[in-house]
């Protein structure tokens, strides 16, 4: 059971390892005058905020559907068909937002003075990216109702919690550690890779938030 929860959140982080915002973040605080320490307590504070929210959402929803099997049932395939029509609608939404050719993409209102925060910014950053990015929330919420809707003991909901939000990171984390190399070839490449993520985030999330509705709306009829 433990390990089937561990199979069916991997996708749900996957979408959170390219969600372009937090990687953005960690690029320019890694390129920053401050360098890689801003970029590893963003890493670490925005870590620690997914694994709380994931935590809190599973234990929200532990137990729902515990001695009954048939309201089981009906809970996962309702639980299946909502999360797909809302992934497929802020996959249209994200499409809508999506820059024009002639049009500068928007940017997020932080970027403009990231360079000049400190370990505290840094680290609320991360927590707000963590806990409150609109992107990021309803794949939290899907990952802890498929944590909290199966019937494991609360100590394998924390590791599951933590596993999922650990694994969420790994972007980051390989940001981390590639940015602090020094490299000008290095540099050269995270400055590409920052204007291309501000340039198709909304693209991005669109194909993921397909990616997931599909996903979702499969285990749905799986669980007819």
């Amino acid at each position: 059971m433990f390990w089937q929860v561990l199979g069916e959140t991997l996708p749900l982080a996957f979408a959170v390892i390219i969600s372009p915002l937090p990687l953005v973040a960690v690029i320019t605080l890694s390129l920053g005058p401050r360098g890689r320490g801003n970029a590893v307590v963003f890493t670490v504070a925005f870590a620690v905020a997914f694994f709380a929210l994931t935590l809190g959402l599973s234990s929200g929803l532990k137990g729902t559907t515990e001695n009954d099997a048939f309201f089981a049932r009906v809970f996962h395939i309702v639980l299946g068909f909502a999360f797909a029509a809302l992934f497929f609608y802020l996959a249209f939404r994200s499409w809508q937002k999506r820059p024009k050719k002639d049009q500068k993409p928007a940017e997020p209102k932080w970027l403009a003075s990231i360079d000049s925060f400190g370990v505290a910014r840094s680290a609320g950053l991360g927590l707000l990216l963590g806990l409150v990015n609109l992107k990021n929330i309803p794949v939290a919420v899907a990952a802890g109702a498929v944590i909290g809707g199966e019937h494991l003991d609360w100590s394998l909901v924390v590791v599951a919690s933590a596993v999922f939000a650990g694994v969420s990171s790994l972007g980051l984390i390989a940001l981390c550690v590639v940015g602090g190399s020094g490299s000008k070839t290095v540099s050269s490449g995270l400055h590409s890779a920052k204007a291309g993520l501000i340039r198709h985030n909304a693209l991005i999330m669109a194909v993921l938030f397909v990616l997931l509705g599909a996903i979702q709306l499969g285990k749905a009829f799986e669980s007819f």
